[in-house]
């Protein structure tokens, strides 16, 4: 299997742990360098998906697998997703966040949403 196919279906993996059954909504993808455990090394990319539109999702996880594969090049893995909804967040990963870690990664979400 390739490291594109791998990397495939670990995004649809995580997406499919946040993944709603209609709506807009915000993503953020999290990035940390491989041998970084600190929130302040987090990369964040948001990105904005209609979960009523089908090609919105496919474009979603084809620049998700884009930038992940970029990024494992440049020295980042995906940590995970999160979903921002009305009433809170989801988060999807595979590596259990400790309630700490998740917590200054939404300040830094929050931060990034003021600017």
């Amino acid at each position: 299997m390739s490291i594109r196919h791998q990397t495939r279906l670990y995004v649809e993996e995580l997406f499919s742990k946040i993944r709603q059954e209609e709506g807009e909504y915000t993503i953020y993808n999290l990035y940390l360098p491989k041998d970084s455990e600190d929130p302040e090394d987090l990369n964040i990319v948001d990105i904005e998906v209609d979960f009523s539109d089908e090609e919105s999702i496919k474009k979603y996880l084809e620049r998700t697998t884009r930038e992940t594969l970029e990024g494992e090049v440049k020295g980042l893995r995906l940590l995970g997703m999160v979903l921002e909804k009305e009433d809170g967040y989801i988060f999807s990963s595979r590596e259990e966040l400790k309630e700490d870690f998740k917590k200054e990664i939404l300040r830094i979400i929050e931060s990034i949403k003021e600017v």
